[in-house]
């Protein structure tokens, strides 16, 4: 693995963005996968260039889950719908800041405005964003290595 392409971690509780994302764009990126909160928390010291989260975490275990202030093992039975933007919110309340990727398809724009302000920096990504869009993403994410 070429340990000098930029790294982003796909925080999933599948593997659908982390095999995709390698098999499409892994000449230019390096991928890896944590499976909620605890998983990147822990990798958290790695040179990321962005956190890349997908919202719904249904396939994951109920005590992998964070609530909504991020507390582990503590969550709702529906925490799992919103689990991608608990888990952003759990990295922010430990101080980090780099640059986030949402996949989501969000009803309103001012869900978006709402969680700009709660957990940014954060874009949202729908559904329809091709390939090329979100590789134009990453690219310029890759140059905002912030914590």
């Amino acid at each position: 693995m070429n340990t000098t392409l930029p790294l982003f971690v796909v925080i999933e509780d599948g593997h659908e963005y982390v095999d995709r994302f390698s098999r499409l764009l892994g000449e230019r990126f390096r991928f890896v996968r944590a499976a909620g909160f605890a998983p990147a928390h822990a990798i958290r010291e790695e040179p990321i260039a962005a956190w890349l989260l997908d919202l719904d975490f249904r396939r994951l275990a109920p005590e992998a889950l964070v609530d909504e202030a991020g507390r582990p093992g503590s969550a709702i039975a529906d925490a799992a719908a919103l689990q991608g933007i608990y888990v952003l919110r759990a990295l922010r309340a430990h101080g980090d800041r780099r640059p986030a990727l949402l996949f989501a398809d969000l009803d309103d724009p001012e869900q978006e405005r709402w969680l700009t302000e709660v957990a940014g920096p954060v874009e949202v990504i729908g559904s329809r964003a091709g390939i090329v869009d979100i590789a134009a993403r990453l690219a310029r994410l890759a140059g905002e290595r912030g914590r």
